[in-house]
């Protein structure tokens, strides 16, 4: 399947869309394909974001492929040349504070395939990414050949976010807000939840809940909301806290070592509103 994709963030989504459609035909697990879309999102977010500038009269190419019992993602651009496999592994001792910037998405292409190749071709970058399969899964692929350009398929769409905000105005905790997310905070959605926050910081908050129990899917994108806000918080006393993080959403904060040690993940409602009377206590005692 090759898609001939606009320089812009919901470009970048429709390819994540066809590769779940294509990864669904060829049976591949969710598994992998969750691995497999957020490769796809960081790599292809770069040639936008980076090489092509959001210019959306420029276009880069995506390929899917299942060969055997590997998936193959090829992406081309006209772009600058730009090698992302020589862009420095980031160590294991690297924390919250103290990575580089750069190549976050480039780590999480490299934790969920087992190959990157780059050349240089004709004045394109052409980027590879292999990811090995189960040896049992089906190898047939009925999509192979399909090409699309202007008119687009029935895909497998990816969640749009939904945010809620709820302040608790009058409520137990006073000074916290929860903040319910359910869908996909990725390069296209993750500006939206930056400007609800930004509204919602306004106010005297000093705890910020995030519920994640029907977020399905999240990028480098999305990570550097929740760390604005972190950092925003951090400014006037308070943190954030998670609550009903998905096994798959957790993984991706751990890799990225995206949160410091004194930021709370919580199991359930119970656990979480026994934390915030503690915080509540302490805020009283301080007035």
């Amino acid at each position: 399947m090759t898609l001939e994709l606009h320089a812009t963030p919901d470009e970048v989504m429709r390819a994540v869309d066809a590769l779940q459609t294509y990864g669904n035909a060829s049976q591949v697990t969710e598994k992998i394909l969750f691995g497999l879309k957020l490769a796809l999102e960081e790599c292809a977010s770069n040639i936008v974001n980076h090489s092509l500038r959001r210019n959306a009269r420029q276009t880069f190419r995506v390929t899917l492929e299942r060969v055997g019992n590997s998936m193959i993602l090829e992406l081309r651009d006209r772009g600058p040349e730009f090698d992302p496999t020589q862009v420095p592994v980031m160590g294991k001792e690297a924390s919250h504070e103290g990575r580089p910037s750069g190549g976050l998405g480039v780590h999480l292409a490299r934790h969920y395939t087992d190959e990157m190749r780059y050349r240089r071709e004709c004045g394109e970058n052409v980027l590879y990414l292999t990811k090995r399969l189960d040896a049992s899964a089906r190898p047939e692929v009925t999509l192979l050949q399909d090409t699309i350009t202007e008119t687009k398929p029935q895909l497998d769409k990816t969640m749009p976010l939904e945010i809620k905000i709820r302040p608790n105005v009058g409520g137990p905790h006073p000074e916290a807000v929860t903040v319910t997310l359910n869908g996909s905070l990725d390069t296209s959605t993750a500006p939206e939840l930056l400007r609800r926050l930004s509204t919602a910081l306004d106010g005297p908050v000093k705890d910020l809940v995030f519920d994640l129990a029907h977020l399905k899917f999240i990028t480098s994108a999305g990570l550097a909301v929740f760390a604005v806000a972190r950092n925003k918080l951090k400014e006037r006393g308070g943190q954030p806290a998670f609550v009903n993080m998905q096994p798959q959403i957790k993984e991706v904060f751990d890799i990225m070592k995206a949160l410091p040690p004194n930021v709370k993940i919580f199991q359930d409602q119970a656990e979480l509103d026994s934390y915030l009377a503690v915080r509540q206590r302490s805020y009283q005692e301080g007035k």
